[in-house]
């Protein structure tokens, strides 16, 4: 029992499927499409990133409440953040950079997106008239009798 393929025989079966099929290019794909209606500049992280990225400059007197424990926190609290000022600015710098940088990939995402849509529809539109125009070449061959050999031939 040999699960051997035998190379004439199969080829003789392509051959023979080949005679019997007629080809047609495959329909253009939703994939790219759905693509296109979801761009990555909408997406939700970008906003949460645009609305979250800057860090506060001072702290929150609000939150310490009153009296003297307030006050204390308060004087804390702000020595912190004098202290912190040159890290603050600069990771805030930081910070608006990197968001800067995550538009301008989404920006660039969405228009690869594009093209990559519009290239597909026109590699479809291609294959159909390929496709065409070997179905009449093949009709116009079996009209005439010769076969495909004889015909490159000519």
């Amino acid at each position: 029992m040999s699960d051997a393929v035998d190379p004439a025989e199969l080829l003789e079966q392509i051959r023979a499927d080949k005679r019997t099929l007629a080809w047609a290019p495959l329909a253009p794909s939703t994939e790219l499409g759905l693509l296109r209606q979801h761009p990555l500049r909408e997406h939700e992280a970008l906003a949460y990133l645009h609305a979250h990225w800057a860090l506060p400059d001072a702290p929150d007197a609000a939150a310490f409440g009153g009296g003297l424990r307030g006050r204390v926190l308060r004087l804390f609290a702000r020595l912190a953040f004098r202290v912190l000022a040159p890290y603050l600015r600069s990771e805030r710098d930081l910070l608006a950079n990197l968001v800067r940088v995550n538009d301008a990939l989404a920006r660039r995402c969405d228009e690869l997106a594009d093209t990559m849509a519009m290239r597909h529809a026109e590699e479809a539109a291609n294959e159909a008239r390929l496709a065409a125009w070997l179905q009449d070449r093949a009709d116009r061959l079996a009209g005439s009798g010769k076969t495909d050999d004889a015909a490159g031939s000519a």
